[in-house]
């Protein structure tokens, strides 16, 4: 079974939770943890897949561009894993 990789969701707007970044992406893959980071600019979503890298590095392609209250979104899969 692959590990969790995580994949960072940027651009989204001011007023976003881990709930409604959750619904957002269903459609995508079945998010298994989210947190938020809001400390400077525009809020940073840190989601965790379990899949593989590759895996990983695809869905974070079919989210990059898409449309979420106005703003296309960022996303990609971190060069290196952390703790």
């Amino acid at each position: 079974m692959a590990n969790p990789v995580r994949i960072i969701v940027g651009n989204l707007p001011d007023d976003i939770s881990e709930d409604t970044i959750r619904q957002a992406l269903k459609e995508y893959a079945p998010v298994e943890k989210i947190s938020l980071v809001k400390d400077s600019g525009a809020p940073t979503a840190i989601i965790e897949v379990t899949m593989g890298r590759p895996q990983a590095e695809a869905l974070a392609k079919r989210i990059s561009g898409r449309m979420y209250h106005g703003k296309p979104l960022n996303a990609w899969v971190p060069m290196k894993s952390w703790e």
